[in-house]
């Protein structure tokens, strides 16, 4: 499988966004709710919190592996170091939302302001880092096998022909 799937980072780095995210989402809803839901919501958003905390360190090895082996040029070697430097600030920032929220661990529900602010930027810059992690392939085609050939294919354009295509590849 890995001749298939030679770069294992795209296959990781999915649960660590969407974990967290969520995890940031529950500590902000259940500071705003009372009683039961905001308990559990608090519960949630700890799980959340600590597994995508958790997923970080294959979604980091992965990426540091492909950052040093995929094909790249100059351009795209400055877009990975971007891509490099934003997951180690948005892993930073929730490795310390980690922490605060185990401090935490005897509130009911919620999280306190500083908490809930850490969370805000990680949300903030974990998106960030995806944005940047997208351009490395959709604008500079790092890990790409081969860039398709756009030459006669296309869907009609506005205000032109706009004829059947078959995808049949």
């Amino acid at each position: 499988m890995i001749e298939i799937i030679p770069n294992w980072h795209p296959v990781w780095v999915h649960f660590p966004i969407a974990l967290l995210v969520i995890a940031g989402v529950m500590f902000w809803l259940a500071s705003s709710l009372r009683g039961r839901l905001g308990h559990d919501l608090t519960l949630v958003a700890r799980w959340n919190l600590g597994l995508g905390v958790l997923f970080l360190a294959p979604t980091l090895l992965t990426g540091y592996l492909a950052y040093q082996t995929v094909p790249h040029d100059s351009a795209g070697h400055e877009a990975m170091h971007r891509h490099l430097i934003a997951a180690w600030i948005a892993t930073g920032l929730f490795v310390v939302s980690a922490w605060l929220a185990w401090r935490e661990r005897e509130a009911y529900r919620g999280a306190s302001w500083p908490l809930r602010m850490l969370l805000l930027a990680g949300v903030v810059a974990i998106s960030v880092t995806g944005y940047l992690g997208a351009e490395n392939v959709y604008r500079h085609g790092i890990g790409v096998e081969r860039l398709p050939e756009t030459g006669d294919h296309g869907h009609g354009e506005v205000g032109g022909e706009t004829g059947h295509h078959d995808h049949h590849h």
